[in-house]
């Protein structure tokens, strides 16, 4: 039986039909997700989720994706449509999201033709998504696993937060909650969630500016650095929150970027990362310096960069020639996060 969110033209056996080896797109620990043609043309996306083994009371998420996607609609939150479940198997039923995930863009072949006005539009439409969970949702939900994978893209590179698997509900801002165990993607996990085992936002913004220093350096946050270096140490070490550190640092696929937009978003991206959680904007706060771009001193100018920022920019656009840090190599991860 389909259970759906809204009105659908689709039943069960349409969901049922795309499980087939050709229409996979993405496999991981989590499930596989394949991309479906429905019976009037629009495509979906259906995430298969492992059987619960005899006795377990663990479902992959499941519960937990219907419970808070179900039950929420925003521009930017990927849209879950509908789903089937019976003893065997569970599946979850989203719009598709044919650009795959900012991850798979950023880190993978063609992290290159991501230009930076469009990084610019995504971090602030994923913020906007984050935002609405943490601020406009009665009781606040906590996703507890932001990461480049788990922002979706659709066909005109608009974001969509994703993947609600362990998302968790909070009855009061500002309050926490004690995990029997440490969840989320390595990385991306606020240092006092690792120690204490307790989450709020706060843990939410630390993941979230991890994405920002991804789409400004390019570079994931682990895995290139060195053992035991994530990005925000490599960072830190880098720059010494400085203009001249920020550009090494920088994604040299960038042909030419506003430096003004760089140093602020990368000024924002080190409020989220702070150590202590205390420190760290909200997401609403996030949304609003985001949005309040200072514009360049000369408007004939427009990539002429302003100061806008305590890191104090520099007053030129950068060239390629100026960028110092070789392409990161990857591979490209599964195209949608499971």
């Amino acid at each position: 039986k389909l259970t759906a969110f809204q009105r659908l033209d689709f039943t069960c056996d349409d969901v049922l039909d795309c499980l087939k080896e050709d229409n996979i797109i993405g496999k991981g620990g989590a499930g596989i997700v394949y991309k479906g043609s429905m019976p009037s043309g629009d495509h979906v996306a259906v995430k298969r989720l492992p059987a619960m083994s005899r006795g377990s009371s663990h479902d992959h998420g499941f519960n937990a994706e219907i419970q808070t996607l179900g039950r929420i609609r925003h521009r930017h939150i990927v849209r879950l449509l509908g789903f089937c479940s019976n003893h065997e198997t569970n599946l979850l039923v989203y719009e598709y999201m044919p650009n795959g995930s900012l991850g798979e863009v950023l880190h993978g072949k063609k992290g290159g033709h991501l230009h930076w006005d469009t990084r610019y539009k995504i971090a602030v439409e994923a913020a906007k998504g984050l935002c609405y969970l943490h601020h406009d949702c009665s009781p606040l939900i906590v996703h507890r696993d932001v990461k480049s994978n788990n922002i979706l893209l659709n066909s005109d590179f608009e974001a969509h937060v994703a993947d609600f698997g362990l998302a968790k509900f909070l009855q009061d801002s500002g309050t926490s909650e004690c995990m029997s165990a440490i969840a989320g993607s390595y990385g991306y996990i606020a240092p006092e969630y690792a120690y204490t085992l307790k989450v709020d936002e706060k843990s939410d913004v630390y993941s979230f500016g991890v994405v920002l220093l991804e789409l400004v350096c390019g570079r994931k946050p682990v895995g290139e650095f060195g053992d035991g270096v994530d990005i925000v140490q490599w960072v830190r070490k880098m720059t010494d929150s400085n203009k001249e550190g920020v550009l090494k640092v920088l994604d040299p696929r960038l042909p030419s970027v506003p430096l003004h937009e760089v140093m602020h978003i990368f000024y924002v991206a080190m409020l989220c990362v702070e150590e202590q959680a205390v420190e760290r904007p909200t997401m609403r706060e996030v949304v609003q310096i985001l949005t309040e771009l200072p514009k360049p001193p000369n408007s004939e100018s427009p990539t002429s960069p302003a100061p806008c920022t305590t890191l104090d920019p520099p007053t030129t656009t950068i060239t390629k020639d100026q960028q110092q840090p070789p392409a990161p190599k990857s591979t490209p991860p599964d195209l949608l996060s499971i």
